[in-house]
């Protein structure tokens, strides 16, 4: 299918699946009447438990295998589709393991830490979808390097023109040049760039323009080519930041997930 993605993949078969489980889970829950009241002491508390906690590890292993394209078994986008579907079928699962019970200790946080996982994949896969398109659109069938080559393209066809109005207007291109892409650290993950140089160029050529001197417009055209140029590099940077930064939450947390739920069942096990 040419619009096939994550959530469409194989004609929805991980929905299915997940819709599956989810609908035996609860199912099961609703018909379930345990002697002391629904939890995770109880038969079906224990089954969803179990099938929750190799849910949450065969999860896990998504790391590992989308680092291997080839070979294995099965294709990144099916794990990435299972891994969706399956990760959203947990919070059914895990929430009806615990009878709705909760409280301050080791099991509710685990269940905490999962939901927060399952948060941030979902907002993952939002920008998993949304971004790499809108980054395409962005760089126009060229790369990155040949849109920072257009920049110095226009930066010498700018100095050249500048040489022959005045000084001023050198200092100006000069600066316009200098101007930062991309912004370090969390500030590019904002649009605004504060004090861009190749901004206040423009907008002081815009103040100069006057209908005889040719060259000051040839030269406003440019730098207005260059900010337009440079607005479209940093457009690209911030959607690529936030497609990584996402990863920067949703892994720690997955690890967190992981050592909740080993110290989850050392518990269970020990007070059993």
């Amino acid at each position: 299918m040419a619009n096939d993605n994550i959530l469409s993949h194989e004609r929805l078969r991980y929905f299915k699946w997940s819709a599956l489980l989810m609908a035996a889970s609860i199912g099961w829950y609703a018909v379930d009447t345990p002697r002391f009241g629904p939890g995770g002491g109880t038969v079906l508390g224990y089954t969803l438990g179990t099938v929750g906690a190799l849910l949450i590890v065969w999860l896990l292993l998504f790391g590992i295998r989308k680092r291997q394209y080839l070979g294995g078994a099965g294709t990144v986008r099916g794990w990435l589709s299972a891994h969706v579907y399956l990760g959203l079928s947990l919070l059914v699962v895990a929430t009806l393991h615990t009878g709705f019970q909760f409280g301050w200790n080791v099991h509710t946080l685990a269940y905490g830490l999962m939901v927060a996982v399952i948060a941030s994949g979902v907002w993952g896969v939002g920008v998993y979808l949304r971004n790499p398109g809108l980054m395409s659109d962005l760089l126009d069938g060229k790369t990155l390097e040949q849109h920072a080559a257009a920049l110095g393209e226009i930066d010498g066809q700018a100095r050249a023109l500048a040489t022959t109005i005045s000084p001023r207007f050198l200092e100006l291109v000069e600066a316009s040049a200098k101007a930062p892409i991309g912004l370090p650290g969390w500030r590019r993950l904002f649009r605004r760039v504060p004090g861009c140089a190749t901004t206040a160029a423009v907008e002081s050529l815009r103040t100069d323009l006057r209908a005889s001197e040719r060259e000051v417009r040839d030269l406003f055209a440019l730098q207005f080519r260059r900010l337009q140029q440079l607005k479209r590099i940093r457009a690209y940077l911030r959607l690529r930041a936030w497609t990584e930064v996402w990863l920067v939450v949703h892994v720690p947390l997955s690890l967190a997930l992981l050592g909740a739920l080993l110290a989850h069942i050392l518990a269970v096990f020990t007070y059993w």
